[in-house]
């Protein structure tokens, strides 16, 4: 063996060990070409019950001064006695037709939790930068179980063709990150404080604000 042959060797088990460390956990190695989708989340808003507007008596557009009012009320009546129809909210005392005031429409949802606003991510560098995040475990750090007791602020959707997604949920205010869909890769899911400053600045990257306190 040559002395060129040796050291290429040497040069490649040198580096394998490092390879190995820089390689993501599953299923984050296999996200390279995912479409990743980035979220501002909050909690759903309440479901709005539609309020009933009743109409006014009267001929709607033409105002009935006080003094034919009576008249005129006395003219329906006798067509009502008689069996001609009256459209409602004609004849004063009677009820108005009533109308449904206009609702919003409910905000598009993911995962139980109302999007604020949503990113495709194009940037490579954040990708890595975010892949690397969820894709290595000391990202995380050991913490006593608790319940998160706000909502988390950012969703991240990976869609790959014909394989289901991998979803998260990250909550900045607890520095919780949880996995929708698929096993949690790790024995731990609070975040390190460089991965949620990094997440942080992901999040301001992409939408231009801060997190927002209590997300």
């Amino acid at each position: 063996m040559n002395s060129t042959i040796r050291t290429f060797l040497g040069l490649a088990l040198l580096a394998a060990p490092f390879a190995t460390g820089c390689a993501r956990t599953a299923p984050f190695d296999q996200m390279d070409q995912a479409q990743i989708t980035v979220m501002r989340l909050t909690t759903p808003p309440p479901v709005a019950q539609p309020s009933p507007v009743t109409g006014q008596p009267g001929f709607p557009g033409l105002p009935i001064p006080p003094e034919l009012q009576a008249g005129a009320t006395a003219v329906l009546q006798g067509a009502q006695a008689a069996g001609i129809p009256i459209p409602p909210g004609l004849i004063p005392g009677q009820p108005g037709p009533v109308q449904t005031a206009p609702t919003q429409p409910p905000p598009p949802m993911f995962n139980g939790l109302a999007i604020v606003a949503s990113v495709p991510l194009s940037n490579e560098d954040m990708k890595n930068d975010l892949l690397d995040v969820f894709g290595k475990e000391d990202s995380f750090q050991d913490a006593p179980p608790s319940q998160c007791p706000t909502a988390p602020g950012m969703g991240i959707s990976m869609v790959r063709p014909g394989q289901p997604n991998v979803d998260l949920l990250v909550s900045f205010s607890c520095s919780k990150a949880f996995g929708v869909g698929f096993p949690w890769p790790y024995k731990k899911d609070t975040l390190t404080t460089e991965s949620t400053q990094k997440l942080g600045q992901i999040h301001q990257a992409l939408f231009g604000v801060p997190v927002a306190p209590g997300s």
